[in-house]
């Protein structure tokens, strides 16, 4: 059964003969401006990079004023929507986004519109990391603050339509609303699609609901103007498209609307229409004729549509007249554009992490109730979980409420299991709009992420206001999150601080020492000098002095630190600052320490110890303890066997299972498992390694720990 709610249609009708030579023109529906990324050879880390600000504009649509928040290269121009990012499986991208809204400090108010003029970038269905520095939505900047966004597109992520938009929790709602958003393309040209399919002309259509009328939520004075709320086509309206006499046409339909519930999208007998793929996903067989010649789809949608139309059409969106489609036979044709092979489908090639998990026994299933500003009736809170999903399997959710509230998934599209309205069973989406029974794959051939998925309410209203949540998601076998390049090379930046005027310098540190530990570890301590910096910045020279590179900040209240993996007999020069948002102190004076010459290994020695927990399944889980050998030169020790103890949440006595691998690490788990939160500790106990002639490594109780 077709659920309609509110509707959207592009409706084509007939006009009489047109001369279609002063119509179409500089002024007509366009795609949208192309966003350039500039490659960076690097080394063994090559990658693209470009600059993304969010900022203030005045544009002029449909003939009235409107001043707002919109998207922009750094280079480029001010439209809505932003620029298209194209982007390639395969390659990593350094996004390096700027706010260059006016400053205002955080709002520590929670789950309420808030913050109207602090952002980020959300890349809406990208199957990439969303811990820092990938797509992580918890990671938002002030008014002339920025910070850079790592996108590792793995090699089998498949090519198709997505979308980016804001996503700072309490200003959603309103920064989409007012036109922060854009299209992403990932090339999908290895994605198997026939020469046929691969001929025909691609057009970027976003469909976009602008409202004004937002202006005021979370205290926002800056959207202003004489805009109505009102439907646009690529931030026009009734705008004109000119498309060549029937060729068939690859349009790429991005439904760019805070509200989710579904539309439906009609076009008329004049023109042919067929579905592709939905949500960034080819269709398991494609393409699907639309005899009614309409589609619904949830706001928020992609729809990838071959297009065909034989005469002049209208484009409207509900009532509301949009733009116009118009025939131009000066355009040509192209035969060799065909969505069909022949009479017959195509079948898409999907990657492991979209097979079909129909029919497959699910490792967990858990029930998602979407309630108004809840889900399983709790309010978003980034410190507690709604659910830690099992981390070997596929994961089953039953959708409860999300008729009235539409649920999405970041990182994972969601396969639907049983026909569930105008949801198929078998296709993948990213935004769900029923109460359906979905899947996705968290096991080792899927390749999974680690860390925290968010969950939400895509009516951007409700999810400001609470109805969010996270997964967390422990794996052995995970996907790499994904790293900065050498800061070096392009100067890269977790995190810019805002320009809010003068700042009055914290005092630089002083009696910096700089010592060397071993072949491969030199120890800095340093006296603080400050009453309120936030952070110690340090610097390194492998040049004798001469110039000086950031190496790593630390926290204020710990002045000191530990370089590891150097270089054996190598002098290294350091110098420390104090710094807080907005300044840093002169550096303090240059300490240097040359490393121990590289040496015949002696000792055993414990190189660091990581303490997690791991999803047992049905809400229980237990404790692990990740232990990393090396000698006493600093080199890694496979082949080592670690002793150690677990005490808190689990007590217990414990020997690896398998000695240390050639990465020097090992994995411990306690035998018990338990349900709810845990507070242990595990310290290293022992280490030996029979016949190495190396001396074991013995710890005094508390020592050598780790806590969680």
């Amino acid at each position: 059964m077709t659920i309609l709610r509110s509707t959207i249609l592009l409706a084509v009708t007939m006009y009489p003969a047109i001369s279609v030579a002063q119509l179409c023109g500089p002024g007509d529906i366009q795609d949208p401006e192309q966003f350039v990324w500039e490659y960076v050879p690097d080394g063994s880390d090559p990658h693209w990079v470009g600059t993304m600000e969010i900022v203030e504009a005045d544009l002029t649509i449909g003939g009235e004023d409107i001043h707002t928040r919109v998207y922009k290269q750094d280079t480029g121009g001010i439209n809505i929507p932003g620029p298209t990012m194209k982007m390639t499986p395969g390659e990593k991208y350094v996004l390096k986004f700027r706010n260059r809204l006016p400053y205002e400090p955080k709002s520590p108010e929670h789950n309420v519109f808030k913050d109207p003029n602090v952002s980020n970038l959300h890349t809406h269905g990208l199957h990439i990391s969303g811990e820092s520095p990938g797509d992580d939505v918890t990671r938002s900047f002030e008014g002339g603050a920025g910070g850079d966004f790592v996108y590792d597109i793995p090699n089998d992520h498949m090519g198709g339509s997505f979308w980016y938009h804001a996503h700072h929790h309490g200003s959603t709602y309103l920064q989409v609303s007012g036109g922060a958003f854009g299209m992403i393309v990932i090339d999908d040209s290895g994605d198997g699609i026939p020469a046929n399919v691969a001929a025909m002309e691609e057009r970027q259509l976003v469909v976009a609901y602008l409202d004004p009328d937002v202006a005021g939520t979370g205290g926002d004075t800056l959207i202003s103007g004489t805009l109505s709320p009102t439907w646009t086509v690529n931030g026009k309206v009734n705008g004109k498209m000119c498309v060549p006499p029937d060729t068939w046409q690859h349009w790429r339909v991005l439904l760019a609307d805070r509200d989710a519930k579904e539309k439906t999208v009609s076009v008329g007998s004049n023109c042919e229409l067929a579905l592709m793929a939905r949500d960034g996903v080819w269709r398991t067989e494609v393409p699907k004729p639309l005899p009614t010649n309409s589609i619904s789809l949830t706001g928020a949608s992609r729809a990838d549509l071959a297009v065909r139309c034989s005469g002049d059409a209208e484009l409207s969106v509900g009532s509301q007249t949009v733009g116009s489609v118009l025939v131009d036979d000066s355009l040509g044709s192209n035969p060799a554009a065909n969505p069909y092979d022949g009479e017959s489908t195509w079948f898409s090639a999907r990657p492991e992490y979209l097979r079909d998990l129909r029919g497959l026994l699910p490792s967990n299933s858990e029930t998602v109730n979407m309630g108004a500003r809840t889900i399983n009736g709790s309010k978003f809170n980034i410190d507690v979980p709604t659910f830690t999903l099992n981390a070997d399997g596929i994961q089953d959710f039953t959708l409860k409420g999300a008729r009235n509230h539409p649920f999405h998934l970041h990182i994972y599209h969601v396969q639907v299991q049983r026909d569930c309205g105008e949801f198929e069973a078998g296709e993948y989406y990213d935004v769900i709009s029923g109460n359906c029974n979905i899947r996705f794959d968290l096991s080792p051939a899927s390749q999974p992420y680690e860390g925290r998925t968010i969950m939400h309410c895509h009516i951007l209203e409700h999810e400001d206001q609470g109805a969010m949540g996270w997964a967390d998601v422990d794996l052995a076998f995970a996907r790499p999150k994904p790293t900065f390049p050498d800061p070096a090379t392009y100067g890269y930046d977790d995190y810019i601080p805002p320009d809010i005027g003068p700042c009055e310098a914290p005092a630089a540190p002083s009696g910096l020492t700089a010592t060397a530990a071993s072949s491969s570890q030199i120890d800095l301590a340093w006296t603080d000098n400050s009453i309120d910096a936030t952070l110690f910045d340090i610097e390194r020279s492998t040049d004798g002095g001469n110039s000086f590179g950031f190496l790593i900040s630390v926290d204020a209240d710990t002045p000191a630190y530990s370089d590891i993996a150097l270089t054996a007999d190598t002098r290294y020069d350091y110098q420390v600052l104090a710094s807080k948002p907005g300044c840093s102190s002169a550096p303090s004076d240059v300490a240097f320490a040359t490393t121990d010459p590289a040496g015949e290994a002696t000792a055993l020695a414990l190189g660091s110890i990581t303490v997690s927990t791991v999803n047992a399944g049905k809400g229980q889980k237990f404790g692990r303890a990740v232990v990393v050998v090396r000698d006493d030169t600093g080199s890694l020790v496979e082949g080592a066997i670690v002793t150690g103890q677990f005490s808190g949440t689990f007590t217990e006595d414990i020997e690896a299972s398998a000695p240390t691998g050639p990465d020097g690490s090992t994995t411990i788990d306690t035998s018990d498992i338990v349900k709810g939160g845990v507070m242990f500790e595990f310290c290293v106990t022992g280490i030996t390694k029979t016949g190495s002639g190396l001396a074991d490594f013995t710890s005094p109780p508390g020592v050598s720990c780790s806590s969680l």
